[in-house]
Formats: C-alpha cells, structure tokens, sequence
C-alpha cells in the first residue's frame, strides 16, 4: 500500500511526509525484490489466484490510496521502466477537483503559526516536533468530525483556520491524467475505487455509504465508460471498517476489497475477498516484517 510518490521534503511535518515513499527508494524496492526472485503482480492477477488455489510465494501487488498527481509524475515512468503492474483506488471527488484534503491545510496552518489555540488550550508550536504533536492531535479531532467530506472544513473553520481547499487541487490527479495511464500500451494500470468523498464508514450509515459510492459510480462511468470493479476502503482500519462492510460493498458487486489493516496475503483469504490486509510501504522499509509470522492471521471481522 502507497499513497504519495515525492521527494521527502524536510520542511514540511511528518504525519504527511510519512504517508510518502520517495522516488529512489521506491525504484530500489522494486530492484531488490526483483533481484530476489519475487514477481510482481497485477490485483486482477491476485484475486483470480486467490480464487483459484495458484497464489505463489514471492509475489508482490502494488496498490495505491486516494489518487495524488505525484502518483504520475514520480511513479507511472518507474513502474512503466521495470513493467510493474499497479492499482490507484481512487478518490471521484479526487477527479471532480472537489477534494477536501485538509490534511494539508492542518499542515500549512501549523507551519505558519507560532502558537495556536485549540480546545481553550494555548499550544506552543516553536518546534518542529511540537507542531508533529499539535498536528497529529487536531487531526485526530478532525477525523472524529468526518461524516460527510466537508465535515472536516466545517471543523476547521469552527477553529479559527483559514483553509482554502481549492488550494490543493493540483495535488491530485486529473481525468485526463487517469486516461493517459490507462491508454499506455504496456497496460499496467488499474483503475480503482476509493468512493467519492473519502468517509469513515463506522461513523455513517449504510445509505449515505451506497449514496457515496453511487455518486462516484457514476463520476467513473460517465468519464471512463465503466465502474473500477476492485475496491480499498477509506480509513480501513478496525475501528473504522467492520464485517457489515465487507458484506456491503460485497452485494455492490465489487470483485474485492482492501483494508488497512496490516498483513500479507494468504491462500485463505480467497474466503474473506472483501477484507485484504496490507503492507505500509515507506522509505526504509524491512522487508523481512512482510512474513513476519505474528501477521499471518487472517481478517474475517
């Protein structure tokens, strides 16, 4: 699992740059690995394994969050350079340049400030470090708002922060950007579905989530003439994804779906299709927690 392929910039925080992989790193990882017999694999491949009992040790499926342009501008030439098949579940609000990243709002916000008031409490922000702190506890209250996509901005507002989303729209890929990696003649390149509005699943109900995925379906076919049949969940950790939304997005007839939760895939869980873990790729990643034992359970609920 990936989200951003950039250059780490050490101005900025690290709750963002972490959700980052660098470009070289990035091109190493698939060296290495290919230098050690793995094979990497497409997620249409992974499922039809799945389903059919053939999943080999050793392969590799890359799959990337939310749609960021840097997704084109420092991954597509590496993956299309060493023919490395990959999935963006994205994000239609993404493509509609309606996008509320106010992770990145929260983030320049802290940078400009010194100190700031947050819940009546006066927060010095003199460090580096102190604004990580602030950071990582404001968003966690900002997540707790999150129904509906502009729930965040509302919250933020309400904070006394001057947040312009229309400010990060370049941040994320265009339709235009989408149809140039479909179209490229290596096809390696899988559209996928990340809903429209990026909600937390547990804190709605099951209604406004098909209400969500609808609007998107709709995005997707109207631009791309089909729906992305594989499926990530926003948020897909525990506490916010849950067996009833496996079950749901299981009856949209999505052919599977990707969580959060850490772990490699197993033949067993060509069972549980609609609930696949994942491995967090970073800078400096150790490539021997992949088959960690501890990780091998498989998630059902």
């Amino acid at each position: 699992m990936l989200h951003k392929i950039a250059p780490i910039d050490s101005n900025k925080l690290l709750p963002n740059e972490n959700m980052k992989i660098s470009p070289d790193y990035l091109e190493s990882f698939i060296i290495n690995l290919k230098n050690n017999g793995y094979k990497f694999i497409s997620i249409d491949e992974l499922i039809n394994h799945l389903k059919n009992h053939t999943l080999q040790k050793k392969s590799i499926c890359i799959t990337i969050d939310d749609g960021y342009k840097d997704n084109l501008t420092y991954g597509f030439n590496i993956f299309k350079k060493h023919k490395i098949p990959f999935c963006i579940y994205t994000c239609a609000s993404f493509l509609e340049r309606k996008a509320n990243m106010w992770w990145f709002g929260l983030e320049d916000y802290l940078l400009q400030h010194s100190n700031i008031f947050f819940n009546n409490e006066k927060i010095q922000l003199n460090t580096k470090n102190e604004k990580n702190i602030a950071f990582l506890k404001i968003r966690d209250y900002l997540i707790s708002k999150i129904n509906e996509y502009e729930n965040a901005k509302n919250a933020m507002q309400e904070m006394g922060i001057d947040y312009d989303a229309d400010k990060y729209n370049d941040l994320a890929l265009s339709y235009d950007d989408i149809e140039f990696m479909l179209n490229d003649k290596d096809n390696l390149m899988t559209l996928g579905h990340h809903t429209y509005s990026h909600p937390i699943f547990n804190n709605i109900n099951d209604e406004v989530i098909k209400n969500d995925i609808t609007k998107a379906n709709d995005i997707f076919n109207n631009h791309f003439g089909f729906i992305p049949k594989h499926f990530a969940y926003p948020f897909g950790g525990k506490i916010e994804v849950s067996k009833k939304h496996f079950e749901l997005i299981e009856s949209l007839g999505f052919c599977s779906a990707t969580t959060t939760r850490h772990g490699s895939i197993f033949d067993k869980h060509s069972k549980y299709l609609y609930a696949l873990p994942r491995i967090f790729l970073k800078d400096n990643f150790d490539m021997n927690t992949i088959f960690d034992f501890r990780k091998k359970q498989v998630v059902s609920d």
